[in-house]
């Protein structure tokens, strides 16, 4: 029988899909599962960004998220970004 929702390949849940889906983009240094009541209910990945970008575009890029600029000698020489991705309730119990 062919599987042919592509949300869960090989038996994997909507999360755990999403989580493969960014240790595979290879943009971020870290990433951590937030898990209440034994399911996943945020993703956060920590990401450096490019230091030549302005500070209030990158606020504009998630709703949820921590910056850390670090500087040296009056230039920005590090920008961390630690975004959330909450996990969406409905995509956890839907069946194929």
């Amino acid at each position: 029988m062919e599987n042919n929702n592509k949300q869960e390949p090989l038996g994997l849940s909507p999360s755990e899909t999403q989580v493969l889906e960014m240790i595979r983009s290879k943009r971020f240094l870290s990433i951590k599962v937030i898990i209440k009541n034994g399911k996943v209910d945020a993703i956060e990945g920590l990401e450096r960004l490019d230091t030549g970008e302005r500070i209030i575009d990158m606020l504009k890029q998630h709703d949820f998220q921590n910056l850390e600029i670090k500087q040296s000698n009056g230039k920005i020489v590090c920008v961390n970004r630690i975004f959330r991705k909450k996990i969406d309730p409905v995509a956890k119990t839907k069946s194929c």
